[in-house]
């Protein structure tokens, strides 16, 4: 993850959405804490906010989100999701468990747990949140996966969990803010370590098997999809033009479609496959005489494969000029097609009557050649 990213992602909680999300919170705690004991209550369920809101902006920015969530009534409901109480019951056993010890295993083995805990701090989250099971979030086999999935960007969470932690600390320790202020920049803390986390999934989304809603490759595929809705109801149009009778109206939208593909070539192959399978081929011919005039000279073998499709499903094709048609002739001939050659050559006279004369003596030749071979 490059520096510019993860900066973006630590700023998501500075938008104003999470900003109400963070004045709300230190308000509260502001409140619980002058209430003494009669705000412990108060002080769990904010806890839990914290939490819970945490989670949802981790998961909507693995997804590809860039706006943090707005608060809703699903997220103040401490019973609706399992997954926050759980992580912060087991911050709360840590860091209790950590305290208990102290006394009896040395300040020494104290930090060096404690550091070891701060490290597999974000990997517990990131499993929680992605995880099947809850007690992965605890599994060392699951969190060393998660942490050698993420290589780079993990070092860079615990770099970031380790200098919030340093800098709150420090705070605190010189008494340097406000407690209020302090409150306020540990919440904004902990939830830019969500949302970095959420990023660093998002990024490594290939390498974990994850699919972003809002990924590059999730817009992708929806604007194919909804260029492919578009598609057929293009060609829906089309085939109820011909039931109505109205084949000339249905060659100029196809002809409008054509410019607004600026004549691609993936273009004329599409429209060839849907009205190949038609019992009327009218408009499948008509096409395939634009489309061969503008291959001719330029991909003969792919004129070739067009022209005997189109004499096997339609047998009075022939190119749309006499020119062309004995072009095409030729060129069949010397790909060994003289039977289609030699159909095409048939009723030249009939088909291209105001053909100059001397176009329709090559064509004699060129008959009489064919079937001399």
């Amino acid at each position: 993850m490059r520096p510019e990213r993860a900066l973006i992602y630590l700023l998501l909680p500075a938008k104003p959405a999470g900003l109400i999300f963070i004045c709300i919170e230190t308000l509260g705690f502001g409140l619980c804490s002058l209430a003494g004991l009669f705000g412990l209550p108060v002080l769990v369920i904010l806890l839990s906010w914290l939490f819970s809101y945490g989670y949802v902006l981790l998961e909507q920015v693995a997804h590809g989100a860039r706006e943090p969530p707005v608060l809703a009534l699903e997220m103040v409901n401490p019973l609706a999701q399992i997954r926050p109480l759980l992580h912060l019951g087991l911050v709360v056993v840590v860091f209790f468990s950590l305290r208990f010890l102290s006394p009896h295993i040395g300040l020494a083995l104290t930090l060096a747990l404690g550091a070891l805990v701060f490290a597999a701090l974000p990997a517990s989250m990131a499993v929680l949140a992605v995880g099947d099971a809850w007690w992965q979030a605890v599994s060392p086999l699951a969190l060393w996966r998660l942490m050698r999935a993420l290589g780079s960007e993990y070092l860079i969470l615990v770099t970031v969990t380790v200098l919030c932690g340093l800098g709150l600390v420090t705070l605190a320790w010189f008494d340097a803010v406000p407690s209020w202020l302090r409150q306020a920049l540990a919440i904004y803390a902990w939830l830019a370590l969500y949302a970095l986390i959420g990023g660093a999934l998002y990024e490594r989304r290939d390498d974990l098997g994850l699919e972003a809603i809002h990924s590059p490759e999730n817009r992708g595929r929806a604007v194919r999809q909804h260029l492919e809705r578009q598609d057929e109801r293009f060609i829906d149009g089309l085939f109820a033009q011909l039931r109505n009778g109205n084949p000339a109206g249905a060659w100029q939208a196809i002809e409008k479609d054509l410019n607004e593909h600026r004549h691609e070539r993936a273009r004329y192959e599409w429209l060839l496959e849907r009205f190949g399978v038609l019992d009327d081929q009218r408009l499948a011919s008509r096409l395939a005489q634009d489309y061969i005039h503008r291959l001719l000279n330029h991909d003969n073998g792919r004129v070739v494969d067009i022209v005997r499709d189109r004499i096997a499903r339609d047998g009075g094709f022939h190119p749309g000029t006499a020119a062309e048609t004995l072009r095409v002739a030729e060129l069949l001939r010397l790909a060994g097609e003289r039977a289609g050659a030699q159909r095409l050559l048939a009723d030249f006279s009939n088909a291209f009557a105001d053909a100059p004369p001397a176009l329709k003596a090559a064509a004699q030749r060129e008959l009489q050649t064919q079937r001399y071979l």
